[in-house]
């Protein structure tokens, strides 16, 4: 059997969360199971009214944010070798779950698709730097998962990169699926400087986690790309007060920005957070050291 698992919370918005369920409710799959927390009737009104290969189930709402902790407690409603985990703010396309699951029955342990923001990005080809593990759209081998011991509850906002990171470490095959699911909540997509804001608040302190898989040994060269990338805005700066004709140096800075993101309001809007994320690294770094230490 293959089963469709789906977290819902206290702060979802019931329409995405009817999109996504309808889509799974969709899929050539054994059985789609709802784990949800959220302490809402119209959330369960929903529910009640839903019909199919579909199991329920209602819990306590979680205190305190832990998405390793989630996902663990999702791995524990099911008993099959291969599951598909679906974030309650995604639409996996028609069939796509069949894609996920070919990948998984090939040997590979960990499989995403990358998200689409609008419906006409959906069959957008994979772009060769494009490689940012999720579990919003996610198959996985369960028993492989087990043997590791399950999701590392310390890394309470970063557990699909360290689950890649662990995973690839170990030796285990960890590859995206062609295609993509669609993201109904288009924060993470940076379309404007409110979202850019946002994903620059929340860079703020995500450097914590990374740090910390530097220090579990489990660093991976292709997230450290971004705090090399911005933090050189800041070094250049701070060098260039020395040496004035070193600004100079921005300016194929900025244009390889420009070239990577395809224009300026992109660069832009990711440039906000991506210079939130290099200066929070002597925050995350101090944050490793004093718990290290303590």
């Amino acid at each position: 059997m293959v089963e469709i698992i789906i977290p819902v919370g206290p702060n979802d918005n019931l329409e995405w969360v009817k999109r996504s369920v309808e889509s799974a409710l969709s899929q050539p799959v054994d059985r789609v199971v709802i784990y949800d927390n959220s302490e809402r009737t119209d959330i369960s009104d929903f529910f009640s009214s839903l019909r199919g290969n579909l199991k329920y189930i209602r819990d306590k709402r979680m205190r305190k944010v832990n998405m390793a902790r989630l996902r663990n407690k999702l791995l524990s409603l099911s008993s099959e070798k291969y599951i598909i985990m679906l974030d309650s703010d995604v639409v996996i396309p028609k069939d796509y779950s069949r894609r996920l699951i070919e990948r998984l029955e090939s040997g590979i342990a960990f499989t995403w698709m990358h998200y689409a923001y609008s419906e006409s990005e959906i069959d957008k080809p994979l772009s060769l730097n494009e490689h940012n593990p999720n579990l919003g759209c996610a198959g996985l081998n369960t028993e492989v998962i087990r043997s590791i011991g399950n999701f590392d509850e310390r890394y309470e906002r970063d557990e699909d990169v360290w689950l890649y990171a662990k995973l690839k470490k170990l030796g285990y095959r960890v590859e995206p699926t062609e295609g993509r699911c669609l993201h109904l909540n288009k924060v993470h997509a940076r379309l404007n400087f409110s979202s850019s804001l946002i994903e620059a608040k929340r860079n703020l302190w995500r450097s914590k986690y990374d740090i910390m898989l530097m220090m579990d040994g489990l660093t991976d060269l292709t997230f450290l790309t971004g705090y090399s990338y911005y933090g050189s805005y800041y070094i250049l700066g701070i060098l260039s007060m020395f040496f004035h004709p070193l600004a100079l140096v921005y300016i194929p800075l900025i244009g390889y920005g420009l070239y990577y993101y395809k224009g300026i309001k992109k660069y832009v809007f990711n440039l906000i957070p991506g210079l939130a994320l290099a200066l929070s690294f002597p925050y995350g770094l101090g944050y490793n050291l004093v718990k290290k230490f303590k």
